[in-house]
């Protein structure tokens, strides 16, 4: 079974941590990112459009460089898509360690990997990411078909 699974930090400021642990065919994989909750309400709106009108591709992401703004890394992120006409929407995740300083691209440890899911489960999760954003839900889960 592949599934996603978001935990949230909300911050007093607007802004919102959100951890990732995803699992897909033996591997799995950690991750967070911080964002405005604009950011992830617009997210939502949009991957319930794909979910709505197979149309569009949201994306959600949080990366990091260096101070000297080298080295950029996806640390978080979230690409939706329709795979199949008949409903099928593809939800690309890529999640990454937070890496110590001055440490060596090779050192940090990566997944990525899709999960397929049909859209009922595409909204369920929307519903799921939005009650996490006001507290009403500790977890929102993304399960992939089989």
């Amino acid at each position: 079974m592949s599934q996603l699974s978001l935990t949230i930090d909300l911050d007093d400021d607007g802004t919102a941590g959100l951890s990732a642990h995803f699992v897909s065919q033996g591997f799995s994989g950690f991750g967070e990112g911080w964002f405005n909750l604009c950011d992830i309400n617009e997210f939502c709106n949009s991957f319930e459009k794909l979910a709505d009108a197979l149309e569009g591709e949201p994306e959600l992401i949080a990366g990091q460089s260096k101070v000297d703004g080298s080295e950029y890394l996806e640390r978080f992120g979230l690409r939706c898509y329709v795979v199949s006409g008949s409903g099928i929407l593809g939800v690309h995740v890529t999640l990454s360690e937070y890496p110590h300083t001055d440490c060596r691209p090779q050192e940090i440890s990566k997944v990525s990997g899709e999960l397929k899911v049909e859209v009922q489960s595409a909204l369920n999760f929307i519903q799921g990411l939005r009650s996490l954003c006001s507290g009403g839900v500790t977890e929102a889960t993304l399960v992939g078909r089989r």
